[in-house]
């Protein structure tokens, strides 16, 4: 016993000894703050021949501490709150990685790319198919699984253009402007919430396709050059526009941001096949239970060219039943949706009982119609079940390979929709009675 004395002594003297070591050798391979570059928003587009355009959105931390104050970079890209505290800059490789090693060569910094909040494809890039960009993505341990994906609409150079004209003056942080905007889906329902993370998983799926955020330049200069032209209201037997009726970049507006962000783009596997703009997306987040809360246009049912405003929410999930007959699938779907009046432009007393319910079903009318609208084009049109119905069909298969020889992409082409809408109007604001004007002729009950 007292022989094993010593041998212990030994042990703990060594291990006093190299456990100090293994703390001093913790940094040898460190990178200081300050000698890193921080990319927050990587664009793809189609080079010249088989190359790729390589946009990057490079944050100065200088410039965000100063408050911006604009000038040139050493990157070669100019600087505003928004553009002042960025350099942006653009190269062609062969490849992703090819194109940051180039970067590389003449930026004195190393590029570090844990800080990119977004990944913008060009239309024209998605078009063709962004599979293998995406795995390659995936692959590098520094892109976090939260980016954002993004499709810029436009023939050339599409991402780039975003990139270069996004200038925010409400947020001096520019990465901060990226976490705000895609938030927006929350409170507006008019885009997805589209990570890397996610789309891998539904681009790879048999239950389930994938959609991107569909990003934008606006055209117009000045007011006087605002027109509508361009909504999507014609194709939906709609005489007015409402305000989800336009896809990105197609907006009526003007200011000092051109950047938009409105709809999706729409995928069957890694390839874009169509958009659909901002009212059809809110009516995706309804059926798959992701809607927040937004405020909703409808026309007013008892009085033609009027409208009511409503401040819509969604507290429950919807039902959801899949039946599979032969070939063809039958979804029957049904969404409780509340509301409170916001707006009358006709005056009438929608606040009295018989009236709101006048106004509660043309409600469901409207959201029914759009619903089933949405639903027949991601099946006929786009062929893609963007909304995962397939995750309900596939829980009545015992087996893997039985769920994958089933094909249920192929068949939800075939499928056919039964929508039921129950909306409740629960508030009337600060106003218990509308009391209409006399020109108006009553409207009361």
């Amino acid at each position: 016993m007292l022989s094993m004395v010593p041998k212990i002594k030994c042990i703990f003297l060594s291990l006093f000894i190299i456990f100090p070591c293994l703390l001093f050798s913790a940094c040898y391979d460190r990178r200081e703050i300050d000698e890193l570059a921080y990319p927050i928003a990587i664009g793809l587009d189609k080079g010249d021949g088989e190359v790729l355009r390589l946009t990057l959105q490079i944050v100065i931390p200088t410039k965000i501490g100063e408050g911006g104050e604009g000038g040139e970079s050493e990157c070669g890209g100019s600087g505003g709150a928004g553009s002042e505290s960025v350099s942006i800059v653009t190269v062609e490789p062969p490849s992703i990685y090819s194109g940051l090693n180039m970067i590389n060569t003449y930026v004195s910094k190393q590029l570090n790319l844990s800080h990119v909040k977004a990944v913008i494809f060009s239309e024209e890039l998605a078009r063709e198919g962004i599979e293998k960009y995406i795995k390659a993505i995936l692959r590098g341990r520094e892109f976090r699984p939260t980016v954002y994906v993004l499709v810029a609409r436009g023939t050339q150079n599409a991402s780039e253009k975003f990139i270069r004209e996004v200038k925010p003056e409400l947020e001096s942080n520019p990465a901060k402007y990226y976490e705000m905007i895609f938030g927006a889906h929350k409170y507006t329902g008019f885009t997805m919430e589209t990570r890397l993370i996610t789309f891998n998983q539904a681009m790879t799926s048999y239950n389930i396709q994938p959609v991107a955020v569909l990003a934008g330049v606006s055209k117009f200069k000045g007011s006087d050059e605002l027109m509508v032209e361009n909504s999507t209201c014609m194709q939906k037997g709609r005489n007015h526009p409402l305000a989800g009726d336009y896809l990105a970049g197609e907006m009526p507006k003007v200011g000092n941001l051109k950047t938009e962000v409105m709809g999706v783009a729409v995928f069957n596997g890694g390839k874009m096949v169509g958009e659909m703009d901002g009212e059809e997306t809110l009516f995706q987040h309804m059926v798959m239970g992701k809607y927040g809360h937004s405020y909703l246009t409808i026309p007013d049912p008892r009085e033609k060219g009027k409208f009511v405003l409503l401040n819509l929410r969604q507290n429950r999930k919807p039902k959801t039943k899949v039946e599979v007959k032969g070939e063809k699938p039958i979804i029957d779907l049904k969404i409780r949706l509340e509301a409170d009046l916001l707006s009358i432009q006709s005056g009438i007393n929608y606040e009295n009982v018989n009236n709101m319910r006048i106004l509660e079903t043309a409600t469901e009318e409207f959201l029914k119609e759009g619903i089933e609208r949405m639903l027949k084009r991601t099946a006929k049109e786009f062929e893609s079940d963007i909304n995962g119905f397939g995750e309900i069909v596939k829980s009545k298969f015992l087996t893997w390979d039985e769920w994958v020889e089933f094909n249920w992409l192929e068949k939800y082409k075939k499928s056919s929709f039964n929508v039921g809408v129950d909306v409740e109007i629960r508030r009337s604001g600060h106003i218990i009675k509308t009391i209409p004007e006399q020109s108006n002729g009553g409207g009361l009950e």
